[in-house]
């Protein structure tokens, strides 16, 4: 029988499809959750566990408690470390953005060290290879590291770039090797209600109508079960090493907008762009928005190299519009978001 791994943030969209490809793999999993009594939580990850028909267990962690993931890691072979918060923008991002980030990846590695763990893995970021405007300089390859981010530009890609750091210090000097996986933003099926606030957010705001007018932004995208399949072979391909960016290409905003309206009967979408001037008004009364990110995003097209993990982690990417048209669909047909017709 296989041993057990570990994954952090086992309930969030992300970490729910990580969890399935590892049940999918035969390979059991110890889920750390925050709050595994919590059937809305939990209740998919025990579903899961009962189709694939492989051992789930459930194990209390909290990234702000030191030593809470230890029980979790124990026997395990390996660490797949997804928890994270996700905010650009906080009244106080070293404490808020920042502090968590780095904390919770040093208490999840503190565990995997105790443990005796083979491998982590640890679910990074785009944002911690370098910004917008320096993929403009060049298209960002695994080589690049975000260090213009600062608390005033970027608190978030400084998060995910210090706590990147610091996982890439640690495994210089402990027996586990460590491999990475750099998602863009990642969409895909929702699985729970609070998924469709993580970030499919997007093509919840486009079904419901919140833009007025379609701000002028483009992503990276890269398909949810995509990323899951990259943290599998991460762990179990002994060769795998170093970082790995997981993007399947670009879409502007408008562009998901307009396949939407053609792909969801009767739906009602904004068709005008929103003037880049509107956007920064917004964010002076929207305090999760962030002017100075903002700056650098806004009619700008991201470029990022994806082809390594095709290569060392044999990813074949899905079709971004068929992902895109995924997500809206799953968020209609569980009933968690009603389009705006």
């Amino acid at each position: 029988m296989n041993a057990p791994v570990c994954i952090t943030g086992a309930t969030g969209f992300i970490g729910s499809h990580i969890v399935d490809a590892f049940l999918r793999a035969q390979i059991p999993v110890h889920a750390a959750v925050r709050s595994p009594d919590d059937p809305n939580k939990v209740g998919p990850l025990k579903a899961l566990a009962e189709r694939r028909g492989v051992a789930l267990t459930l194990f209390s962690a909290d990234l702000a408690r030191p030593g809470s993931f230890d029980e979790a890691a124990r026997g395990c072979e390996g660490v797949i470390h997804v928890a994270a918060s996700v905010r650009l923008a906080a009244r106080d991002p070293q404490r808020d953005i920042v502090d968590p980030s780095v904390e919770g990846t040093k208490t999840v590695l503190d565990a995997a060290t105790r443990a005796g763990v083979r491998r982590v893995v640890l679910t990074s970021s785009v944002a911690a290879v370098g910004s917008y405007r320096d993929s403009h300089d060049h298209p960002l390859t695994e080589d690049d590291w975000n260090d213009g981010a600062t608390l005033a530009s970027d608190p978030y890609g400084l998060a995910k770039t210090s706590a990147e750091r610091l996982a890439w210090r640690r495994a210089a000097d402990e027996a586990w090797d460590l491999v990475t996986c750099n998602p863009a933003m990642v969409l895909g099926p929702v699985m729970t209600r609070r998924h469709c606030k993580a970030s499919p957010l997007i093509v919840r705001a486009l079904l419901t109508g919140v833009y007025p007018a379609i701000p002028k932004l483009c992503f990276g995208l890269v398909d949810v079960r995509d990323v899951a399949e990259a943290h599998v072979a991460a762990f179990q391909r002994p060769e795998a090493e170093g970082r790995h960016i997981l993007c399947a290409g670009s879409r502007w905003l408008r562009e998901l907008a307009e396949l939407l309206r053609a792909r969801v009967d009767g739906l009602r979408v904004a068709r005008r762009e929103l003037p880049n001037f509107v956007m920064h008004l917004v964010s002076l009364f929207d305090k999760s928005l962030s002017r100075a990110v903002l700056k650098d995003i806004l009619d700008r097209e991201p470029r990022y190299v994806g082809e390594r993990a095709t290569r060392a982690l044999g990813v074949r990417y899905r079709d971004i519009d068929a992902t895109v048209e995924e997500t809206a669909r799953s968020m209609i047909e569980l009933g968690f978001v009603t389009p705006k017709r």
